[in-house]
């Protein structure tokens, strides 16, 4: 059996079904998400995404579920998901990332630990500037390593372990 290639296994749920998408995710304090626009346009076929909040006492995750029509590939790929990370880093996130259904995802304190979430961050920002994705569409999913969820967890002190302020 083959590995299949990431557009065929990453996947959001759109009105009950499974559709071919990734989720956009930013973790910010609470009282810090400033409203940002999703840039559609970075993407082909302009997705229209749902967004969510998921909340705790210390920390807010705002996330896009992108439904992807036509995956934009190399470069235009790579482009799409930045301007889609920087959005979330404007709109106040401290660390963006993106994800999708069946990949792993903790809430906080276990967001970024590599115990609960190894496998679950396929790119990256911070706002620090600081951006990676392994993610191609065209090939097998290649999440970020353990090591990087540690320093994005680092990057976040504060916000993913209840302690009050930040880096």
């Amino acid at each position: 059996m083959t590995t299949p290639l990431a557009r065929d296994a990453l996947t959001i749920f759109v009105a009950g079904d499974e559709e071919p998408g990734l989720i956009a995710y930013g973790l910010t304090a609470p009282d810090a998400w400033r409203d940002v626009g999703f840039p559609a346009d970075a993407w082909v076929a302009e997705p229209e995404p749902e967004a969510f909040d998921l909340r705790g006492d210390h920390w807010r995750v705002h996330a896009w579920e992108v439904p992807i029509v036509i995956w934009p590939t190399g470069l235009d790929f790579q482009a799409a998901v930045s301007r889609t990370l920087d959005a979330l880093i404007r709109g106040g996130c401290r660390v963006a990332w993106i994800g999708a259904e069946g990949v792993p995802f903790c809430d906080p304190p276990g967001l970024f630990d590599p115990e609960c979430m190894a496998g679950g961050v396929l790119a990256w920002m911070t706002d620090g500037g600081r951006f990676d994705c392994p993610l191609d569409p065209d090939r097998v999913l290649a999440p970020v390593s353990n090591d990087d969820l540690l320093k994005l967890r680092a990057h976040s002190h504060g916000l993913v372990d209840g302690a009050s302020g930040g880096t």
